[in-house]
């Protein structure tokens, strides 16, 4: 029986893989860690109310696909955010060693370093950086641009960067292609395709090479 496990189904990309998962027939059983209860229509998929900060169960899946996220805006402060950005796909990664997952791919972000001067991105490439060093067979960050999809939230800085990146898009080629805006459903599924194959070891999937992945199947 092959199971996985989404944390972060609420958010754009994670509502998209979700979606995707109910429709695959790879997967008999998709389990869902939240926050909040929120309801699905899908036999297949089952609802598990955790609290982030203090993870008191185990994982019990072969796949794991971590999408959760915040903003500094909705955080309000930079420890709060780093306790969901940070903490949360960390110590997932460690539930992960101890009871021998095989396989976690990490939705971070497109210019994550841990040694940046930026926040957001220091933060993001700080967790990269942790989880790389703990013992999962096949790891994979995806590192995604400006996201394109119908968000429950409004941001609207999101919202101008996104039409400057789509209107100057043709202008961004070579290295540069990588910063050109792209589908939140083009990343969930290339998690899905991901998730089927059985490369092992760690790597980091940048925004351009997300969408030749799907391109690929």
């Amino acid at each position: 029986m092959n199971k996985s496990l989404i944390i972060g189904a609420t958010g754009l990309i994670g509502s998209n893989l979700l979606a995707l998962l109910e429709k695959d027939d790879f997967y008999d059983t998709i389990e869902v860690w939240v926050r909040k209860p929120f309801e699905t229509s899908s036999i297949k998929t089952k609802i598990k109310i955790i609290d982030f900060e203090n993870i008191d169960t185990n994982i019990d899946a072969k796949h794991i696909f971590c999408c959760i996220g915040t903003t500094i805006k909705k955080a309000r402060t930079w420890d709060a955010f780093r306790k969901i950005d940070y903490n949360v796909p960390v110590n997932i990664a460690k539930l992960c060693q101890e009871t021998n997952i095989e396989k976690l791919i990490v939705v971070s972000s497109l210019g994550a370093n841990r040694y940046s001067n930026n926040k957001y991105l220091k933060i993001k490439g700080e967790m990269e950086n942790t989880i790389c060093k703990i013992k999962i067979p096949s790891i994979t960050f995806l590192r995604p641009s400006i996201l394109l999809g119908n968000r429950q939230e409004f941001r609207l800085g999101e919202l101008i960067s996104k039409y400057i990146i789509i209107y100057f898009g043709f202008l961004l080629f070579g290295k540069l292609k990588k910063y050109r805006a792209i589908h939140a459903i083009t990343v969930a599924t290339a998690m899905l395709y991901i998730a089927k194959e059985n490369e092992i070891g760690k790597r980091v999937i940048e925004s351009d090479e997300i969408k030749q992945i799907v391109k690929k199947y």
